[in-house]
């Protein structure tokens, strides 16, 4: 149980989003103490519900802080728009989510959790969320197209043994989600600022697509790292309040493998932020190639899965399975 003293400093810091994100990343990266983590969950959190603005100035600042990279951002912060304050309702779903047991997690509900959570915000808020995304390479042009039509499972079965269309039937016939996560129209999407209402169209059906060309398994760790990249590709609000939650657990729970976590967070970041934009790729008329050439085409990096294994990963994987 968190006590309220930590609740109270925790709320403070989330809504007051101060502090320089590069020096706290660095920071962190010498000693990942508690302090320091829940000062970076908080501006995490503060990026996701509070100030959606500031979502790419603090991700590279922070990012270039513990990759030792330099910082990406071009474009200076945008000035912030009227403070919009958080309902006791929010916080205490937040407090609840953060201190569920162990036993009481699993993934589905974990995410069915995180977007009631969203749903206790602001609805003002939706409107500078949209305003943000259009911060983001590609996504003006992508959204200009008009809502997606659906994939059609059909167009999938026929193509090519190895190709990403087949890869992605495969997961279809498997996993019926897989082809388009939730209904879209039982989500309301059309009622969302543009492009919002694109935007989120898109993530339902192109989650697994994504995942796939660039890289991510199925795992509770490669599920924090694509959370990321879909930040870095289009500043998604949803990714970034579950990446948000998933800090907040790992200050206030401390898990084996701290460091690790952080480096899944901005990794993915970074490769969201480098790769070309996908929002807008028409899938469907590379369903036929290879995964090779599909990433070829796209100009696509995949993943790096080449590093060493992580001395904490298999105790930090073993925190997500119960914390997710």
């Amino acid at each position: 149980m968190v006590g309220p003293g930590v609740r109270e400093a925790f709320e403070a810091m989330t809504i007051a989003g101060g502090g320089d994100p590069a020096a706290l990343a660095i920071g962190l990266r010498r000693d990942a103490t508690g302090l320091g983590l829940r000062a970076l969950a908080a501006k995490t959190l503060h990026v996701a519900v509070v100030a959606p603005e500031r979502l790419m100035e603090v991700y590279d600042n922070a990012a270039g802080g513990w990759l030792g990279k330099p910082v990406l951002s071009v474009r200076p912060p945008r000035h912030l728009g009227q403070r919009l304050d958080l309902s006791p309702e929010f916080w205490n779903a937040f407090w609840a989510l953060v201190e569920l047991p162990a036993e009481a997690r699993d993934k589905v509900a974990f995410a069915g959790a995180t977007a009631r959570l969203a749903g206790l915000l602001p609805g003002a808020l939706n409107v500078r969320v949209a305003e943000a995304t259009l911060d983001f390479a590609g996504v003006r042009e992508a959204a200009a197209n008009g809502l997606p039509g659906r994939f059609e499972l059909g167009d999938l079965k026929s193509c090519p043994a190895g190709s990403l269309g087949a890869e992605f039937y495969r997961r279809a016939v498997r996993q019926p989600s897989e082809l388009e996560i939730l209904d879209r129209e039982a989500l309301g999407l059309d009622d969302l600022p543009p492009p919002l209402d694109y935007v989120n169209t898109r993530i339902l059906q192109c989650h697994t697509l994504w995942r796939l060309a660039a890289g991510y398994g199925d795992t509770e760790l490669d599920d924090v790292a694509l959370a990321a990249f879909q930040m870095g590709q289009f500043g998604h609000q949803f990714s970034a309040l579950l990446v948000a939650l998933v800090l907040a657990m790992a200050a206030l729970q401390r898990p084996p493998g701290a460091g690790l976590l952080l480096d899944i967070v901005f990794s993915g970041w970074v490769h969201g932020r480098d790769s070309p934009p996908l929002l807008g790729v028409r899938w469907e008329t590379i369903w036929r190639l290879r995964m090779d050439e599909a990433r070829g085409q796209l100009g696509l990096r995949p993943r790096d899965q080449r590093r060493a294994p992580h001395p904490g990963a298999e105790s930090l994987a073993g925190w997500m399975r119960q914390a997710s």
